[in-house]
């Protein structure tokens, strides 16, 4: 989804069509989150599948969660701007009142802006949650002598033939 249309779908009162659009991500990234919480033990296979779609995820929510956060400084400085051309003189109280009317008159956008951020950061984190978790079961599988699927290497032993 480009900026654009992201920025008409504000413009328009419509910002709901975008979570809706996006409420699947939302529930898979919140559906791998219970599952870490819960303490459920992952194996290889799922932990690959968590990597596969919360990048996947990331992928969609990022360029959203940037557009917002740049609407957000935009209309914050449009409004500030609006604001203080309204005010008789350049103080600075007026400044700093014109500046919180501001930020009152931009945060609903900070709020979506905020929503698609930290479900970004989410993903991030988990995807390396994943990857570490992965690496340990690796490691440790690798040292038991145990392969992906779990079946165990059968080496022959050489026999000496000197005596020893």
């Amino acid at each position: 989804m480009t900026s654009k249309e992201i920025k008409k779908l504000y413009d328009d009162g419509k910002i709901d069509e975008l979570y809706k659009k996006n409420l699947k991500y939302f529930e898979l990234i919140d559906t791998w989150a219970d599952k870490l919480i819960g303490g459920d033990l992952l194996d290889e296979y799922e932990l690959s599948q968590c990597m596969e779609q919360l990048n996947g995820c990331q992928t969609k929510l990022n360029p959203i969660a940037g557009c917002l956060e740049a609407m957000l400084i935009e209309y914050e400085n449009t409004y500030q701007i609006k604001e203080e051309s309204a005010c008789e003189k350049d103080r600075i109280q007026d400044q700093n009142s014109c500046k919180a009317k501001a930020r009152i008159s931009a945060s609903d956008l900070r709020r979506y802006a905020s929503d698609f951020t930290r479900y970004t950061y989410s993903c991030q984190n988990t995807v390396t949650v994943a990857q570490s978790r992965l690496k340990r079961l690796s490691v440790e599988k690798g040292n038991k002598g145990v392969d992906f699927t779990g079946e165990v290497k059968q080496e022959q032993k050489e026999e000496t033939t000197n005596g020893w």
